[in-house]
């Protein structure tokens, strides 16, 4: 028996495990369907309304109000034409990304010889920027946990109130770079709690800062975010990560400037540490927000009357949000702005942009945290939430109806373009005009060679060597708008131009100016 048993070949038992068959692609695609179908029953008509509100009228209104947006378009178009960073001598005074991107969009849909005036090129890119602003801000509510109403109510308010349209048409590089910065906040909110997300959020940061360096104020909150949706065994991995990704990015834009010789000041050439000096101690201050007389308060009081329901709304409930663990990190990135907003140094025309998405996303978000009370307290919680619900539904929302009504029939170009088309009907191709930026981009492309941005007289040698000899004495025309004193005083060939000139016409605000040699 025994020797039997050892004539039994002796073999060690191998147990192999099957990994289950990987679903099928279409499996996949059916069972994401089934996770997001209800995000994207809610998510799809609100883009689609928001695309339609924010495209209607978008030439005609806000008017030409800011010659900044000009500015962008041109650059843009420089790149495009060119090969060039600028009209004109770029110096540094913000990062080049922002207008890249409206540079690729002009490419891609022909836009500069397709459009009727230059700027609708960027503002259509602005267009789809909202639009996908507001994918991702109700990404980053359903990331924070948010009822998908909820999600979708702080979406509304960011994309329909007056004072989000009236900004977001207009082509500032603000709301590019919110809207990166926005991507950089979805990824550090990923519920996969990965060293990939981290990543991501490092890219899509170090890309809103290349695109306005100013948004990098809201770095706290990203980190917050970001350390909330780690791991702890992984925190420091991810921080890493994304500290070396972050600074690896931003620091191309200094080595550019190193490599072209201009990071530092020097004779014959502009330099990337004189315009950040200009840009945080060279400019004018704007007075501080809590003083009435400042431009500051000025400002932020144009912002309220354009919509008082959605920043004011915001700013109220920055203690509610700070109170709910979940909403800290928004609430701190509001708070950031406006405490900025009271230092007293220069505030920007469009810094209200990033201020929107964060106070859209505490109403939305105190909205859900009410509606999740339970115990003796809900009663109060659901009485507050509803209040406020038909307060907003009596007075805001018919204020929101009739302002974006008003606001779809107003011609606001309509006085730029008429002087345009005047100069293009009566002025030699080969004369040299001093103009805005609106007009100088159009006329260009009408292929005026000698227009020149009235903020380049004085201030750009090679302006004032090949196109102003003279002085004054070489301008034929000046068509802008009046200018004040100071501004005038501060660019003495113009203001040269100006009172040796006489008005041949004008288009509401728009003065057109022959120069008396």
């Amino acid at each position: 028996m025994a020797a039997g048993v050892l004539e039994i070949e002796r073999s060690a038992v191998h147990v192999v495990e099957v990994a289950p068959d990987r679903p099928s692609r279409r499996t996949r695609l059916r069972q994401r369907w089934r996770a997001h179908r209800t995000d994207l029953a809610v998510l799809l008509p609100l883009l689609l309304v928001t695309a339609a509100v924010n495209a209607w009228n978008l030439q005609g209104w806000p008017g030409r109000v800011n010659d900044d947006e000009a500015t962008y378009v041109a650059q843009a178009w420089a790149m495009v034409a060119h090969g060039e960073l600028a009209h004109y001598t770029y110096w540094y005074d913000h990062p080049f990304l922002g207008w890249a991107v409206i540079a690729g969009y002009a490419w891609l849909t022909d836009g500069f010889d397709r459009v009727p005036s230059a700027v609708m090129v960027g503002r259509e890119a602005m267009l789809v920027t909202t639009v996908v602003s507001a994918a991702l801000l109700y990404a980053l509510a359903r990331r924070l946990r948010f009822a998908p109403g909820w999600a979708a109510l702080a979406v509304a308010v960011f994309a329909l109130s007056p004072l989000a349209v009236h900004y977001h048409r207009m082509v500032f590089l603000d709301n590019l770079a919110t809207m990166w910065m926005l991507a950089a906040l979805v990824a550090a909110a990923s519920p996969r709690r990965s060293i990939a997300a981290a990543l991501w959020a490092a890219v899509w940061c170090a890309v809103a800062a290349l695109t306005k360096e100013t948004i990098v104020i809201l770095l706290p909150a990203l980190l917050w975010l970001l350390v909330r949706h780690t791991h702890r065994r992984t925190r420091l991995w991810s921080l890493g990560v994304f500290g070396v990704t972050l600074v690896s990015l931003v620091a191309s834009y200094p080595v550019f400037a190193l490599l072209k010789n201009e990071l530092l000041p020097g004779e014959g050439h502009v330099s990337l540490s004189w315009a950040l000096w200009w840009q945080l101690f060279g400019r004018s201050g704007s007075g501080s927000l809590l003083d009435p007389d400042s431009g500051a308060f000025s400002l932020a009081m144009s912002w309220v009357n354009l919509d008082p329901w959605l920043l004011l709304g915001g700013v109220l409930l920055l203690i509610p949000g700070f109170c709910v663990a979940r909403l800290r990190p928004v609430a701190l990135a509001l708070a950031i702005q406006v405490v900025m907003m009271c230092r007293g140094g220069y505030l920007p025309f469009a810094y209200v942009i990033a201020l929107l998405p964060f106070a859209a996303l505490l109403i939305g978000g105190v909205a859900d945290a009410l509606w999740r009370v339970r115990g003796k307290a809900r009663p109060v919680a659901a009485a507050v939430l509803v209040a406020a619900l038909l307060a907003f539904a009596a007075v805001g929302v018919p204020h929101w109806v009739r302002d974006l009504r008003a606001q779809s029939t107003v011609e606001g170009d309509a006085n730029s373009r008429a002087a345009t088309r005047w100069v293009l009907d009566n002025v030699p191709r080969d004369a040299v005009v001093v103009t805005d930026d609106y007009i100088w981009m159009d006329l260009r492309l009408a292929g005026y060679e000698k227009v020149v941005w009235l903020w380049k007289v004085d201030t750009d040698p090679e302006v004032m060597t090949e196109l102003l000899p003279d002085g004054a004495a070489s301008v034929r025309y000046v068509v802008m708008a009046d200018q004040a004193a100071s501004t005038l005083a501060s660019l003495p060939t113009l203001d040269a131009a100006v009172r040796t000139s006489t008005e041949v016409t004008r288009f509401g605000d728009v003065v057109i100016r022959r120069v008396t040699p």
